[in-house]
């Protein structure tokens, strides 16, 4: 069966197998009708992460054991395969770090050109790793900037477009189906949006309606005021540079889909990060802050660890 996409905002709808990153006539979110071709086989060895005993009761999903060190490889890799298979030669993204990484060695392993547009509050260490990988970097001051000019040249290169595509999204729905909650919370740290409803709709089309708790940083909590239960921990900082997404797309399915929202600063998420890697899990601080979370409702929930702490050793200390 072949696929298109179609906008459910306005009523706009594809030619057959015909990419899109958004809406060509309104700007919003895109949907897939019909049937979306995937890899037989994993291209990388992603997904198929371990779950483990974790702290608190709780058990931990360990997403920062993928291939480049973040759940993002489940959603870049059906995005790159995609581009591949539509005659593609290059893909454009525009992304914090772990996004930017994914897209690079699944461009490279597949044969694309990678061009990543990335704001400056980007860890240096995510920059680095993405142009050794071969990707063109190009920086700009903000994130909105960094979005706009991907977007630009989506006509050219495939544009991944994490924040909308629902191609990376249907990648990343993928590990709903290795997570059988059984009652328990899922806690997961929230930026664009697409780790968060990539579960919702993966735990849904199995029939599971599954309590997901939203972690976020206080520069960017966006599901503030939209959710039915808030709680807030810490205050200020700069480590939760990846969760830093003011508007995301699709804020409305976002806010459907969480239960409670965590807003959690630096003053708890470093004592939590250092206690995560003190008893064996080598994270990044965003998923500290879904470890926060964690403790904040009391533990025994799954807590997905998203990203490798590899990625930030430049800001570890005793």
């Amino acid at each position: 069966m072949t696929w298109r996409l179609y906008c459910p905002r306005c009523g706009w709808e594809g030619e057959s197998e015909e990419y899109h990153p958004y809406c060509p006539r309104c700007g919003g979110p895109l949907e897939i009708r019909g049937s979306l071709p995937k890899p037989k086989s994993p291209i990388l060895g992603e997904g198929g992460t371990p779950l483990v005993e974790g702290l608190e009761g709780s058990l931990y999903k360990l997403e920062y054991l993928n291939p480049t060190g973040s759940f993002k490889d489940r959603g870049a890799s059906l995005s790159v395969w995609l581009a591949r298979k539509l005659g593609y030669r290059c893909v454009v993204e525009d992304s914090s770090g772990n996004t930017g990484i994914a897209v690079a060695a699944y461009a490279g392993r597949l044969g694309l050109r990678a061009r990543l547009h990335v704001p400056r509050s980007s860890a240096p260490g995510k920059i680095r790793i993405s142009r050794f990988m071969g990707a063109d970097i190009i920086v700009h001051d903000s994130r909105e900037e960094a979005s706009l000019a991907a977007k630009k040249e989506s006509g050219e290169c495939f544009y991944v477009a994490h924040a909308y595509s629902p191609v990376f999204l249907e990648g990343v729905s993928s590990l709903a189906g290795e997570l059988d909650p059984g009652g328990r919370r899922v806690i997961i740290p929230v930026s664009s949006g697409s780790l968060l409803l990539g579960l919702y709709r993966g735990f849904k089309r199995r029939g599971l309606r599954v309590r997901l708790v939203a972690v976020q940083s206080p520069i960017a909590a966006s599901l503030r005021g939209r959710v039915p239960r808030v709680l807030e921990a810490g205050r200020g900082g700069d480590l939760l540079d990846a969760l830093v997404y003011r508007n995301p797309p699709r804020l409305e399915e976002m806010a459907r889909a969480v239960e409670t929202l965590v807003v959690a600063g630096d003053t708890v998420v470093l004592p939590a990060w250092k206690r995560l890697a003190r008893n064996g899990f080598l994270v990044e601080p965003t998923s500290a802050a879904a470890y926060v979370a964690d403790e904040l409702l009391g533990g025994g929930s799954i807590v997905v660890l998203t990203g490798s702490g590899l990625k930030y050793h430049d800001r570890m200390s005793d």
